[in-house]
């Protein structure tokens, strides 16, 4: 129905799965999803290239079960390397390896171009706008 008036939330999950799906078609060629994408963004952009699962967890908003499940999948390529805290050994940490940060490094311009592909149709103030709001209802969550 290609007029149809959706609500705001619909719209979103939409958009979403779009993107979701041309972001995982784009990163099968490397052999990872954007899930385990996302997870080595925020390692690359972390002091030490590393966090604690419990983090990743928080941060994503995703169960335990689900996070070291990214993150085993992501050790079996290479990607990243795990180890336990040497004062709690409870604690379980991920680390970015070398090829982690490699693809991170070779992916940038490919996420740039997802996000220029998915606003290709706003003006660059509508853009910014677009940016703003969304922020703004996240915030608010």
């Amino acid at each position: 129905m290609p007029n149809e008036k959706l609500r705001c939330g619909e719209l979103i999950k939409r958009i979403g799965d779009v993107f979701e799906t041309n972001a995982n078609k784009n990163l099968q060629e490397n052999g990872i999803t954007l899930s385990q994408m996302k997870m080595l963004v925020v390692l690359y952009h972390t002091a030490d290239g590393s966090a604690m699962l419990k983090e990743l967890e928080q941060h994503f908003g995703s169960s335990q079960a689900t996070i070291a499940g990214i993150a085993s999948r992501l050790e079996r390529k290479g990607l990243v390397e795990s180890y336990i805290d040497a004062a709690d050994r409870r604690i379980k940490h991920v680390r970015l390896s070398e090829a982690g940060k490699q693809l991170c490094c070779r992916s940038k311009s490919s996420m740039e171009a997802g996000e220029a592909w998915l606003l290709a149709a706003l003006e660059p103030q509508e853009q910014q706008e677009l940016q703003r709001l969304l922020q703004k209802v996240y915030d608010h969550l």
